[in-house]
């Protein structure tokens, strides 16, 4: 690890995030936005430090956002690396939104891979400037950045996926009940409505159901949201979840395009994520790396603070050995 940087701890946390990382983001961080293959305006940001030693490129989750990364990007960039964030279709300032902004929509994965693939290009190699370049996904973002690997595979140098949703541990429906609960969105346009047992934004969502384990952090990621409504998405709708089914056998159909190194970062208390998905890539890919977090829930980065230092550690030991 890059010596300079200093992990914060649980009490040092927010004070960092609204003196420090906030100084860090207004100075250093430049917000852009590009338009998709289809129109669609995807919002974006980049930080680059004055030497940058390679460049990263994250992918965030389902229900995810800029501002649940301010921490993640600033070590990035502390470490050296020129940092590009994209917005997903449907997620902060994105557009792509159903008419109730809180629910999220989209027809299909490739879709998203389309929209990372136009980042790519206009975005992250001009501006790369012949820097290695690697890749950083979590959860929906790894089988995103899977499904786009597999399609373009010239890009990136190594990829990291943490908690990379390979497979869902809701998506374990028969291809009977997939196929009934496909009519039935269809037949009573229910596709861009919400799915069962999701929910729309609750401003009180209690830490102890979440994905992490960091009280400061959690508090911080939530209080973003509360404060603006482009952050307010969290309901998925059938279309969202049809779609998420569908994801795992796409990217199994064509893992063996994937040429690169790739890193697996587990978590083992994860409600989100059937394991099954891990077991079937190394399987596939049998060079992959996994490092298992035992202790964490599915957001490693928000994990306790040992394994959460621990993960950056290993993060950024990886991204080190592609340099």
């Amino acid at each position: 690890m890059n010596n300079t940087i200093t992990l914060l701890g649980e009490d040092d946390f927010l004070s960092a995030m609204e003196n420090e990382n906030k100084k860090w983001r207004n100075e250093c961080v430049t917000r852009g936005s590009l338009s998709s293959f289809d129109g669609t305006k995807l919002s974006y940001y980049v930080a680059s430090p004055n030497k940058p030693i390679g460049s990263v490129t994250i992918v965030h989750g389902m229900a995810e956002f800029w501002g649940k990364y301010h921490e993640y990007a600033w070590y990035l960039y502390q470490a050296g690396y020129k940092v590009f964030f994209m917005e997903n279709r449907g997620h902060g300032y994105s557009e792509g939104k159903v008419k109730d902004p809180q629910l999220i929509y989209v027809d299909d994965y490739s879709t998203y891979a389309e929209d990372l693939r136009c980042f790519v290009e206009s975005v992250v190699v001009p501006e790369s400037k012949g820097l290695e370049m690697m890749l950083i996904a979590h959860s929906m973002g790894g089988a995103i950045a899977t499904l786009f690997l597999e399609k373009h595979p010239q890009y990136y140098k190594a990829a990291i996926l943490s908690s990379p949703m390979l497979k869902m541990k809701a998506g374990n429906l028969s291809p009977l009940a997939v196929f009934a609960l496909r009519l039935y969105a269809k037949l009573f346009r229910k596709t861009k409505s919400i799915a069962p047992n999701q929910k729309r934004f609750n401003p009180d969502t209690p830490f102890e159901t979440s994905s992490a384990k960091s009280r400061p952090r959690f508090d911080y990621q939530l209080q973003i949201r509360r404060k603006d409504e482009h952050y307010q998405m969290t309901g998925a709708t059938f279309g969202w979840a049809l779609a998420s089914i569908k994801v795992h056998r796409d990217i199994f159909r064509h893992i063996n395009n994937i040429k690169i190194p790739v890193d697996i970062f587990t978590a083992g208390q994860d409600h989100l994520i059937d394991p099954i998905g891990y077991d079937m890539f190394k399987e596939r890919l049998p060079e992959t790396k996994i490092h298992a977090f035992s202790e964490s829930r599915h957001e490693i980065f928000n994990a306790d603070e040992v394994s959460r230092k621990r993960y950056y550690t290993e993060v950024l030991s990886v991204l080190q050995s592609h340099l």
